[in-house]
């Protein structure tokens, strides 16, 4: 990133660390670098990423939803909407929801590989190979299972099994640190192997925690007006 538009992300001297443009800014900068895995990316940086695009997922979720509803299927009825005109209707709405779901996670996963940078560690390497290598390896285990589950070879399902699972901890393990890491640990102040960090002082830090929190408490809202729903 060049220093112009780093000045333009980052806040000036005197002015808010936190503020809505901070957060377009950085949201907008995320998906010009989707297919970027080069540079630093701060925990500041992700979290007004993250934080913005899961409130428009929320909105794009909840929408969907009504349209799926049955108070909405009753209102188009009653409206003279034909079934086809409401399948279309469900149809794009189940479109949309699972294509911003599926496009978010491309700009999320590169935020994630710079951020491993900005911890000066290799995002592939380290974490990434054991995570992709782990279920490639648990997809053959769980087709050798299918193949022997119905057969003699029960002894050799039952082993294959234990495999399975301790390679599925295993795997989770290197996605939950990879996870934890690249959202919670701070980044190196000084220049380091992928260039110089772009935030160097505490006022940042502050604010990069208002939105992790920020960030989940929107999630445990959202989480319980699901429950709410299921149980009604």
């Amino acid at each position: 990133v060049n220093n112009a538009q780093a000045e333009d992300i980052a806040p000036q001297a005197g002015k808010k660390v936190l503020s809505a443009r901070i957060l377009w800014n950085f949201w907008l900068d995320g998906w010009k670098k989707t297919f970027t895995l080069r540079g630093r990316t701060s925990r500041f940086e992700l979290w007004g990423w993250l934080l913005p695009n899961t409130v428009l997922c929320v909105l794009i979720q909840l929408l969907c939803t009504y349209i799926l509803s049955p108070h909405f299927l009753r209102n188009a009825n009653q409206h003279g909407f034909t079934i086809e005109e409401i399948e279309h209707y469900i149809a794009a709405a189940q479109t949309i929801f699972y294509f911003v779901m599926v496009v978010s996670l491309f700009p999320l996963g590169a935020l994630l590989i710079r951020r491993m940078h900005d911890l000066n560690r290799l995002a592939w390497k380290d974490y990434l190979e054991p995570v992709f290598t782990g279920v490639v390896v648990l997809s053959a285990l769980n087709f050798a299972i299918a193949l022997l589950s119905n057969t003699i070879y029960a002894y050799t399902t039952m082993l294959l099994g234990i495999c399975t699972i301790t390679i599925f901890y295993g795997v989770c393990y290197h996605l939950l640190k990879f996870l934890v890491m690249t959202l919670f640990y701070r980044g190196n102040l000084r220049h380091n192997l992928y260039g110089a960090p772009k935030y160097k002082g505490d006022e940042y830090e502050e604010p990069a925690l208002n939105l992790s929190c920020i960030y989940f408490l929107l999630i445990a809202t959202v989480g319980l007006f699901w429950l709410a729903l299921a149980l009604a």
